[in-house]
């Protein structure tokens, strides 16, 4: 007992330290489920937190997977440049191993589906030999191919297409059955096989034989060749009972005999010289009594493909590898493309042929150097592809490294800030590349972000110094160089410290103040050193002596009730052990702007009439008036709005298009006040403006056109009631007068008249019949249809509208995955006009309710939306699945990868497919870009829509630092680590509220909650919320009102302020869109005054 006590402590206490450790550890970025086709290449991510001396691993089925050529890791993700169905099938699992703490943890599985297919060939199935085929009989070929998922199979007789009838059918997909054959039957039978990876190859045919005695029959088929080009081409075809022998060249001839062609008289075709124009099917034809047996042959021209640097496997750069001694190396030599397929082997230094044995050997195109040795090893190997056309050969320059030594390390030193420093330590190891020297700051690699005039690294044979130009505080820290040899672990050396004493200087320097006339207000100085210094105040020429309502403490003048004679120039004097150092600035006395005269709130005006919008504000000094329309300064430029000299706006003539929001703002150096007011313009009825002209021409000709054809309509219609009225009265005449009516009856008049009534009958009871029968089948297809959509029929014929060709569409270039299927970036353009950047969104799983219904939910929202600062629906390709929502994108793509790639530490970005480095934002352009996004969430709220997933990645930015809502929801690739599956819905679980997690209520207000995480977003650079909890976590949080969000440190308090109220757990807490949008429109005018 008191051992197993023992060892259930010792388990208890191994969990406790694993739980531990998981809780410092975490996935940033994990691996995804993956389909690729076989030979393409796969990126599987994985990246952990803290970053550091983290090892990555990965296992595949369970087993450590060993690196090869094929599969290599960068960083933590692993690269698998040909993704083989035998060996890469699976699952994977990324490991994760803090050094320092010991600790380990693995990833959730992730599949790698590989798709793949065989070559076809074409094989008799039925009768099993070839000797009993005659005419009548039944013959069954198959397909015979593998692949993975579903096939489907097409047919070719002498390289055309089979079209298939009663005699011949399609059994069982890969099956051909010909009933009954005869000698039409006869040819080259090939089949090809379709999949989710592509085409099969042909490998073989089948050439049909079925003899008779009225027709030639074959003896030798014609094969398919391939020659080099310039060498003689031959094709043997002999017939039996044949009059003639005819060869035709893609379907014209017969060929006779030329310069460069020759038929012999036993059937065989010469091609003295075969060249690229020469290439494609050759038909043979045996005639008899003018009936033709066709059989075919394809003549191919051999080439080869230069090898390149994209030959090897793993990449190499400069050719140049480098491998440690006594360690082995793998470089795969990939065949170039070539016709026929072309032999690689490799040679050694000296110029002769690797066998496949020995320390120095070739499997499978792959060069291994068990062993490394130093001299023997060394040297340029050469791979070698050949093939009929000709030899392609590429060195490799193999160097085996020797590992480095560490002579001396850093020593500490102690500066002043400001001055230059030098750290250097020596080493003994190879030339570059093979060796090179980091530094290191506190264990982290040292990165040259400050540019050259910051610091710079020198090595000159084995002396490596680091070189601060002049010292920061930054700069105080822990330095190590490192040297790495390729080959072998890297070297660090012993830490030295660089100390840097901090200089008196004053932090911030005191600005120049305008203080507003009696407010109490605070002007501070603030200074720091090596010790804490001593800060006064003193007014220039009147020394430390202040007014009673002025006091200086610890730096920091108190004005009780500011009056005129507190102007003046004021000197800060900051001292301490170090000396002394002084600042003056200038005090100025005013009044804060405040408004005289206001306009109505709100203004209404009718369509053409002139508007004046008062504004007057007085202070001191005499504020100046800005106004701005939906917050924009730049959207009053228009001859016939004018701002007075009052500060008034006038409004020559209204316009439809100058209903908004106008702001007006009065500011001088006081401050700034603002204000702003909805202006509604009504339309006029009758009244037509410049703009409307031509509307209101081409109205006045459509109602003279219909005029016009309404009056013709009618002289019809009366001249078909007079033949009615004429030949009414000739029929009572005849009746009257009954032996001219029966001599008529013989012409056939009255025949003629009771058959045209017969026939008019006949087809109104037909119509009326139809009409029945189309209007049963309406109705269920109505009811049909309502099941599935409430607006089938206004769907269907907005739908319509939208359809635009996929001809329109350039190369599609993959952005990542979500719930309908790929989505994709390319360019745009219609009949000539200017080329645009579109996003593609593919439906491919159009058999999932839910995805359709989501699908047409973001279909809707976009087409019915018409904003600047949303993404605009372009079209809908439905021509052949699978169908294709095109939509606005940006030459900078999603915020996301914008925010990643701005940030200053590109060690903490697991995503190197991210944008190249971009300019941090500054708060000023976050406002900027946070106004944008609130005025387009604004508009889809007012459209009364939800947009659900409002976040970083689901917004688009462009060069110009304009912003779009878009709906890119790639919920698979690359952002599958921001989407949990929850109730078996995927949601963006941390960007959204309590009662949409919990209670699926979305609603403005839950759009509301998930802009204010968007403003995080923005502040923390793309940082995943919450990145260190797991989404169950999250989950629990959330349901117990725990999970707390805080707004950034450097969002202005304004900004805060609005993002605490918009996380309101209440949502009727939470501001409406046209709060957020007036709130942030002041912030954005406080931040440019």
């Amino acid at each position: 007992m008191n051992s197993l006590a023992r060892s259930l402590a010792f388990l208890c206490l191994v969990g406790l330290a694993h739980g531990q450790g998981n809780a410092e550890l975490f996935f940033t970025a994990t691996p995804g489920d993956h389909t690729v086709v076989e030979g393409s290449p796969v990126r599987l991510r994985c990246h952990a937190q803290p970053s550091g001396s983290i090892k990555y691993s990965w296992k595949h089925e369970s087993q450590i997977l060993s690196p090869s050529p094929r599969r290599h890791q960068v960083s933590g993700d692993l690269y698998i440049t040909r993704a083989n169905r035998i060996l890469d099938s699976g699952n994977f699992v990324c490991i994760a191993h803090e050094e320092n703490s010991g600790y380990t943890i693995e990833s959730s599985p992730a599949k790698l589906d590989v798709q793949w297919i065989s070559e076809s060939s074409v094989m008799l199935e039925s009768p099993k030999f070839s000797s009993p085929l005659r005419v009548g009989i039944e013959i069954e070929l198959r397909c015979h191919v593998d692949g993975s998922g579903e096939m489907r199979y097409e047919w070719f007789k002498n390289t055309k297409s089979l079209i298939t009838n009663e005699r011949v059918e399609m059994k069982r997909k890969k099956k051909l059955h010909i009933h009954n054959a005869n000698v039409e039957d006869n040819g080259v039978y090939t089949c090809l096989a379709r999949n989710e990876a592509g085409s099969s190859p042909i490998k073989q045919s089948y050439p049909l034989i079925i003899p008779t005695n009225e027709t030639a029959t074959i003896k030798v088929v014609p094969q398919n060749i391939i020659v080099k080009r310039g060498d003689p081409a031959i094709m043997h075809c002999v017939y039996e009972n044949a009059d003639t022998i005819e060869w035709y060249f893609k379907e014209i001839g017969p060929l006779g005999d030329e310069d460069d062609r020759f038929v012999f008289e036993n059937g065989t075709l010469l091609i003295r010289a075969a060249e690229h124009r020469d290439q494609g099917i050759y038909a043979c034809h045996g005639i008899r009594d003018e009936v033709a047996q066709i059989y075919t042959a394809e003549l191919q021209i051999a080439y080869l493909h230069n090898l390149s640097d994209a030959s090897f496997e793993p990449a190499l750069n400069q050719q140049l590898a480098v491998v440690g001694e006594e360690q082995e190396l793998q470089i795969t030599c990939l065949e170039p493309a070539g016709l026929p397929t072309p032999r690689v082997f490799w040679r050694d230094q000296n110029n002769h042929i690797i066998s496949d044995s020995g320390p120095v050997r070739v499997q499978e195109n792959t060069l291994i150097i068990a062993k490394a040795r130093v001299d023997e090893d060394s040297g340029n190997y050469t791979c070698v592809a050949e093939n009929l056309s000709g030899t392609s050969e590429i060195d490799v320059q193999v160097i085996v490294s020797t590992p480095s030594s560490l002579i001396s390390s850093p020593e500490s030193v102690t500066v002043m800030e400001g001055e230059a420093a030098t750290l250097t330590c020596s080493y003994t190891g190879m030339e570059a590349p093979v060796t090179h020297v980091q530094w290191l700051k506190d264990g982290m690699l040292l990165k040259e972000t400050g540019g050259p005039t910051r610091y710079h690294i020198t090595d000159r044979h084995g002396n490596v110094t680091l070189h601060f130009k002049s010292t920061d505080l930054s700069d105080r820290a822990n330095y190590a160089c490192g040297i790495t040899t390729k080959g072998f672990p890297s070297l660090k050396s012993d830490p030295a410290t660089l100390n840097v004493r901090e200089k008196l200087k004053f932090s911030p320097l005191p600005i120049d103040k305008i203080l507003e006339l009696n407010s109490t207000i605070k002007v501070y100085c603030k200074a720091q050193g090596a010790t804490n210094p001593t800060i006064k105040w003193i007014k220039e020429n009147e020394g430390e002596k202040f007014p009673e309502h002025v006091q200086d403490i610890n730096g920091t003048l108190h004005f009780n009730g500011v009056v005129e004679s507190d102007k003046g120039r004021y000197i800060c004097i900051a001292t301490n052990a170090q000396g002394s150092i002084n600042h003056t600035i200038n005090i100025g006395v005013g009044i804060a702007p405040k408004f005289t005269q206001t306009p109505q709130d709100p203004t209404e005006t009718t369509e053409g009439n002139s508007v004046m919008l008062h504004c007057a504000a007085e202070g001191d000094p005499t504020p100046q008036i800005q106004w701005d329309k939906d917050s924009r300064l730049n959207n009053l430029d228009d001859p016939r709005l004018q701002v007075l000299k009052n500060g008034s706006l006038y409004i020559k003539e209204a316009f439809l298009s100058d209903e908004g929001k106008y702001g007006c703002t009065a500011g001088n150096s006081g401050g700034l006040k603002r204000i702003e007011i909805q202006l509604n313009v009504k339309p006029l009825e009758g009244y037509i403006s410049e703009t409307d002209s031509d509307y209101y021409d081409g109205s006045m000709m459509t109602k003279t056109v219909t005029i016009t054809l309404s009056v013709a309509a009618a002289y019809m219609v009366l001249v078909f009631g007079l033949m009615v009225y004429c030949r009414y009265q000739r029929r009572r005449r005849k009746q009257q007068y009954p032996d001219q009516g029966d001599e008529k009856l013989e012409n056939g008049e009255i025949h003629e008249e009771q058959t045209e009534l017969k026939e008019m009958n006949h087809k109104t009871n037909g119509a009326k019949k139809k009409d029945n029968r189309d209007s049963h089948k309406s109705d269920g297809a109505e009811t049909a249809q309502s099941q599935s959509s409430n607006h089938s029929k206004k769907s269907k014929s907005s739908y319509d509208k939208l359809a635009v060709s996929r001809s329109n569409l350039r190369e599609l270039k993959p952005l990542g995955r979500g719930e309908f299927g790929e989505v994709f970036s390319t360019k745009y353009q219609v009949d000539g006009e200017k080329e645009q950047i579109v996003m593609v969104k593919s439906l491919l799983h159009t058999k999932d309710e839910n995805n359709l219904q989501e699908f047409k939910r973001h279909l809707d929202l976009l087409h019915k939306l018409n904003h600047e600062n949303v993404a605009k629906l372009i079209g809908l390709c439905r021509e052949v699945e699978p169908d294709y929502m095109i939509i606005e994108y940006t030459d900078w793509g999603e915020l996301k990868q914008f925010l990643i790639a701005s940030r200053k530490d590109e060690v903490s970005n697991p995503n190197p497919d991210a944008k190249p480095r971009a300019p941090q934002l500054s708060v000023a352009q976050i406002l900027a870009l946070a106004n944008q996004a609130a005025r387009g969430l604004k508009h889809i709220a007012d459209n009364r829509l939800v947009h659900k997933d409002i976040a970083a990645r689901n917004c688009l930015i462009a060069s110009n630092l304009t912003l779009k809502i878009s709906m890119t929801c790639m919920t698979k690739e690359p952002y599958h680590q921001e989407y949990a599956k929850h109730r078996n819905q995927v949601i963006p679980l941390r960007w959204l509220p309590y009662e949409a997690v919990w209670e699926d209520e979305y609603s403005t207000k839950s759009d509301v909650y998930s802009f204010s995480c968007l403003l995080w977003e923005m502040f923390h650079q793309g940082e995943l919320p919450f990145n260190k909890l797991n989404d169950d976590s999250v989950l629990t949080q959330l349901k117990a009102h725990t999970l707390e969000w805080k707004a950034h440190k450097a969002a202005p308090p304004a900004l805060q302020e609005l993002q605490d109220k918009c996380w309101s757990t209440d949502p009727r807490e939470r501001p409406t869109f046209d709060d957020v949008v007036s709130k942030i429109g002041e912030i954005v005018v406080d931040s440019c005054l």
